[in-house]
């Protein structure tokens, strides 16, 4: 868990966290999408996940956090994600994603301060001036990056959910318990 960036109230700031929202392409696959034919005349699209960045889903579940996809393309390999590691808000197809984070805020009760947001690129900016922790990942475009809390070392799909997840666990005192399971 490496950061290029960590502003001096990140720390404070990941004490409060109880939703983790994350866009998908560039930051939980890293970036590239395969449009392959499916022989009827149309196309199937493939990403690709990290590993880590599901382990580290699923330990936030473990600690009690809620998490969320907001993102502006509609994936069916998203939604099979999403259902694999147990997401509860996904939000495909989002045109405005300031709006639908609204939409998300509002349903689920939690303010902002509360919420943590990490993407890669321009779209994502609304959202990362409003959530109390932004993050993005190490390849974001640097407008991004000058904005948020946190900035991982990892790209895109290579662990950077993972490590802003494990940063907020870490801080809120939830890692050690997580850990503790596995050198038992």
């Amino acid at each position: 868990m490496n950061f290029s960036h960590i502003s001096p109230d990140a720390n404070q700031r990941a004490l409060g966290v109880r939703l983790f929202l994350m866009d998908v392409d560039g930051v939980m696959t890293d970036g590239r999408i395969l449009l392959v034919p499916d022989g009827r005349g149309g196309v199937h699209e493939i990403k690709s996940f990290s590993v880590q960045d599901g382990v580290g889903i699923n330990f936030a579940h473990r600690a009690g956090l809620l998490t969320g996809i907001i993102t502006g393309r509609t994936s069916e390999s998203v939604t099979a994600r999403a259902i694999e590691l147990g997401i509860q808000i996904v939000e495909q197809g989002s045109r405005n994603k300031l709006e639908t984070y609204e939409k998300v805020r509002e349903a689920s009760g939690i303010p902002d301060s509360q919420i943590a947001y990490i993407g890669d690129d321009l779209q994502d900016l609304p959202i990362l001036h409003r959530t109390g922790l932004s993050a993005s990942v190490a390849n974001a475009r640097q407008q991004v990056m000058e904005a948020c809390h946190l900035v991982t070392d990892s790209p895109g799909g290579a662990g950077a959910v993972r490590d802003c997840i494990e940063f907020i666990l870490r801080t809120q005192g939830k890692w050690d318990p997580i850990l503790a399971r596995y050198l038992a």
